[in-house]
């Protein structure tokens, strides 16, 4: 082999071995994907019940279904034994019914059964018109565990606005945050929404521990971050944070942020994050 064609032969061999590498490089580093399903909020035309499964497979365990009637209607909901089971309401009303209680289901309510009870009766008055979200979870044999026998509570129920206010250093003095689920109610989960005016924002954070959902509330219009990658992110929408990634949300001049996270927690332990959420009781300059 001559000089000439042994450097052009070199040439060759290192010019396949830089895109190899190259390949790889790109290959091995991927912006994560931001997950965002719009919920479906029209009925058709004879239509009055639908239902729609949403982010299907994205938090392991839990099917997570959203649910629309038009009234006048009486459904029984009945609930697995082996899960637990939380209703979120985002639009319209009913009445949630027990053999002794009934509770108003307005907008931005939640409701989970408790102490194994498996149905409850869902009524709408005439031509009136509800949707919510219903996430079913299997408990593992952990959570059975450190699940109390008799909860204090036959159904929490609760509305978002009468919910406990915190702070916490990521958000700024014009964000509103409250704590809907605390962390003692249902093991390894934990609900809470985020209010605000634009501009303003939540800083950025890693949250390893954790599976984190965001529910686009009534006129959230916000732009969400995870590292490199970034979507729109509009109400009535439900959105997956890829897991361990620094993410962050930004709310433009006079456009609303409202949305309610949810921590679904890798482990017991991991719930030891809700701890940098500092009651408003609490002073500031507390540890």
């Amino acid at each position: 082999m001559n000089n000439v064609n042994f450097f052009k032969y070199k040439s060759i061999t290192l010019i396949f071995v830089l895109s190899i590498i190259t390949m790889s490089c790109s290959s091995s580093y991927k912006s994560p994907k931001i997950v965002v399903q719009d919920l479906k909020m029209e009925f058709s035309s004879s239509a009055q019940t639908f239902t729609e499964e949403l982010l299907e497979g994205e938090i392991i365990d839990t099917k997570i279904e959203h649910k629309a009637f038009i009234g006048p209607i009486k459904e029984t909901l009945i609930f697995p034994k082996d899960s637990i089971t939380m209703l979120i309401f985002i639009k319209g009303s009913g009445f949630l019914k027990t053999d002794s209680m009934s509770y108003h289901t307005v907008p931005e309510s939640i409701a989970i059964p408790m102490n194994k009870n498996s149905s409850f009766q869902l009524e709408l008055s005439n031509s009136e018109e509800l949707h919510y979200l219903m996430f079913t979870k299997k408990l593992s044999s952990q959570d059975i565990e450190n699940f109390p026998e008799e909860n204090k509570y036959d159904l929490f129920f609760t509305r978002f606005e009468d919910c406990e206010p915190y702070t916490e250093k990521i958000k700024s003095p014009n964000t509103v945050s409250r704590t809907v689920l605390p962390a003692d109610i249902i093991p390894r989960v934990s609900l809470g929404t985020v209010e605000a005016v634009g501009p303003d924002e939540v800083g950025a954070h890693k949250h390893p521990m954790l599976d984190q959902l965001f529910l686009g509330l009534t006129n959230n219009d916000i732009i969400v971050h995870a590292d490199d990658a970034s979507t729109e992110f509009k109400e009535y929408s439900l959105l997956h944070i890829p897991i361990g990634s620094s993410h962050w949300v930004t709310v433009a001049e006079n456009k609303k942020m409202y949305y309610m996270w949810m921590d679904f927690f890798l482990t017991k332990e991991g719930q030891e994050w809700l701890k940098t959420h500092k009651p408003m009781s609490i002073d500031e300059n507390e540890p």
